[in-house]
């Protein structure tokens, strides 16, 4: 299930005007910058993202981190910021 899901994310990426991804996993949703793996520099199965605010659903609490690897696998949903319907 991983694999489908790592191919999928840098499939669209190629299709979308944005770099920026929001990634929701059991309990939070990840934002930041996907690492563009034209340079090989990507890992089978990780998506590695740059510039990373993780937001905890339940308690609201966000963290910051200059680099993130999300194991493919615990990936419930994604979608890029230019998906987004601002309120």
């Amino acid at each position: 299930m991983g694999e489908k899901v790592y191919e999928a994310i840098y499939k669209i990426a190629k299709n979308v005007e944005s770099d920026v991804i929001h990634i929701f996993v059991e309990g939070s949703e990840i934002s930041g910058i996907l690492l563009d793996c034209q340079d090989n520099k990507c890992i089978s199965d990780v998506v590695t993202l740059q510039d990373v605010t993780t937001k905890c659903k339940h308690t609201g609490t966000e963290k910051h981190y200059r680099w993130l690897n999300i194991p493919a696998h615990k990936i419930i949903a994604f979608t890029f910021q230019c998906c987004l319907i601002e309120d």
